[in-house]
């Protein structure tokens, strides 16, 4: 059961003087009864001193008759009782009973202390008379010892009587304190727990929505602070959440605006944002809270939202008949993906009908490239002189183009196998098979070829491991005038590493990062001088991202050139 602040401040102040009250009441009784015992002993002792003096003599003389009367005349005129005691404890006489009738008192505790030459004091408990008694001894002194006691007792029921009185008066001394104090304790309690309370209110109506809530300062203390503290964030929240409404319709005003499919996906996959190019795609007119498998069914899709990369990934999905160019973004403070949708159907046709033509045109241009080649080779046999020089001219750019041809289809056969066609190859045959087909052009330049490594076999695609190794080979003899070109094969656990190094005329840095693309070449003279095509490398990289596999150049003008390039075995797929 919740407890109201005013409540629990109330009963703390409470608690404490309610404790401090009683164990003001039980100090004071103990003191004032212990004071008042103290004091009662000391008017004993007044009194027995003198009469200690009168009777001395008495004792002395064991004058017993006349010590009787004596006692019992003084025990008359004063409220104490009087008793007479030898050393060995023996009564002698008494202001009240016969002696002869009272036991010996030499074991009690006062006479103990007494008989030692100290004046003895002792409470006890009567349980005759009901009554608590106060006994003061006083001692006899002698020439050398003690020659006997004068006791004084006297009952401490008036002591009682007074506490009971002096009680009475401090309980309602008290009463009137402890009432005061709980007046002012409901006082402190209520000027404490209201501005609280009001920060409670007004707590509550902040956190229903009403940011226009503000509490009126209170008194000049920690609660003021705390009420200009409550305020100030009242501000800050009421100005944030104005500044936050106008970014999130200018976002809205955005995302409404992108023509591409754009939507925001939580971490279980259901839409929290989207715009209408969503909806037209998806072909709802809601799809606030539903999973984006039930309005985009692509099995593409699906993968690319499981990818657990923090970076955007993309690929292209097919929906609808039409393909897209998927995004997939991961917002940074939580677990929720952006995804957009880019229509690239048009250009997806496009880049199809371009290589359809490249095919189409490269298969046209083989028939009349021959003819021209072999009409040239058979007018080179009978020319000579300058006509001559014209054929060759004529023959060497045939073979050019010819070669541009053969590449441009080697590509396109790439660009149609989607899949590699896996099966167990040995390195060892591949290698053997290229430098065989360059072994004549490498001898006519004087260079040596060397072969290191090998000895195993990878799951791969052969064809396309060929053609790595055919133009890699081939570039490295192309731009070699001296020396030597290795090639080494390796393998650690389930990759291979293939390297093919040259001390040609190497690769300044800055073309390094372009040698890869299309028709591209560091020198073009020099190209046309020895029949390159500026695609050798661009089919290297194909094969080598369709295996899977990565290449990279390191390369120093002057120093030769290595291509390294890695490539891990894969799993046969059915055909």
């Amino acid at each position: 059961m919740r407890k109201p602040l005013f409540l629990k401040i109330f009963a703390g102040y409470t608690l404490v003087t309610l404790t401090m009250s009683i164990l003001m009441l039980v100090f004071s009784s103990s003191v004032i009864r212990t004071s008042y015992r103290d004091v009662t002993a000391k008017r004993l002792e007044y009194e027995g001193i003198p009469l200690r003096a009168l009777i001395a003599p008495l004792v002395q003389r064991r004058d017993l008759a006349a010590l009787n009367r004596t006692v019992r005349e003084f025990g008359s005129s004063t409220d104490a009782r009087i008793t007479i005691i030898d050393p060995q404890g023996v009564v002698l006489a008494d202001s009240e009973r016969d002696p002869s009738t009272m036991d010996n008192h030499a074991h009690r505790p006062e006479v103990e202390q007494a008989m030692s030459g100290k004046t003895g004091r002792s409470i006890r408990y009567s349980a005759t008379l009901k009554k608590d008694f106060l006994y003061l001894a006083l001692p006899f002194d002698g020439a050398r010892k003690v020659i006997g006691v004068l006791r004084l007792s006297i009952p401490l029921d008036h002591v009682d009587t007074l506490m009971k009185s002096l009680l009475a008066h401090l309980a309602l001394i008290t009463a009137g304190i402890l009432a005061v104090s709980l007046a002012m304790a409901a006082m402190i309690s209520h000027v404490v727990s209201a501005p609280i309370k009001e920060l409670a209110r007004a707590s509550g109506r902040l956190a229903s929505g009403d940011l226009s809530i503000r509490v009126p300062p209170a008194r000049n203390d920690e609660i003021r602070d705390l009420t200009e503290a409550f305020n100030h964030m009242a501000e800050s929240l009421e100005r944030s959440f104005r500044e936050f409404s106008a970014r999130k319709d200018e976002l809205e005003t955005i995302v409404s605006s992108v023509s591409e499919a754009l939507f925001v996906l939580d971490a279980q996959g259901r839409l929290t944002v989207y715009n209408d190019a969503a909806l037209r795609l998806a072909g709802v007119a809601n799809a606030q809270g539903r999973y984006y498998w039930e309005l985009f069914r692509s099995k593409d899709m699906g993968a690319l939202l499981e990818s657990t990369s923090p970076d955007q990934v993309s690929g292209e999905v097919e929906l609808g008949g039409k393909t897209f160019l998927c995004s997939v973004g991961r917002v940074p403070s939580g677990d929720e993906r952006v995804v957009t949708l880019h229509d690239i159907t048009d250009l997806k046709r496009m880049e199809r009908y371009k290589k359809e033509l490249v095919v189409n045109v490269s298969h046209e241009l083989r028939t009349p490239l021959a003819a021209i080649k072999g009409f040239a080779e058979t007018c080179l046999d009978e020319a000579g002189g300058e006509m001559r020089e014209h054929l060759l001219v004529i023959l060497r750019h045939t073979n050019r183009l010819i070669s541009i041809v053969n590449d441009l289809l080697v590509l396109s056969e790439m660009d149609e196998r989607p899949m590699p066609k896996v099966q167990d190859t040995r390195i060892d045959d591949l290698a053997g098979n290229v430098t065989a087909l360059y072994a004549q052009r490498i001898e006519d330049k004087g260079l040596d070829l060397a072969w290191e490594g090998g000895g195993f076999s990878l799951r791969t695609d052969p064809f396309l491991v060929e053609q790595i190794l055919i133009n890699l080979v081939d570039n490295a003899v192309k731009y070699t005038e001296r020396g030597s070109i290795t090639v080494r094969a390796s393998k650690q656990g389930r990759t291979t590493t293939i390297e093919v190094t040259d001390t040609g005329i190497g690769i300044p840095r800055e073309h390094q990062r372009r040698i890869f693309e299309r028709f591209y070449v560091v020198d073009k003279s020099r190209s046309r001088s020895t029949g390159g095509t500026g695609l050798g490398l661009s089919i290297a990289r194909n094969a080598a991202t369709i295996l899977g596999g990565a290449i990279e150049v390191e390369s120093m003008p002057g120093s030769g050139t290595t291509f390294r390039v890695t490539l891990p075995d894969l799993e046969p797929r059915d055909a």
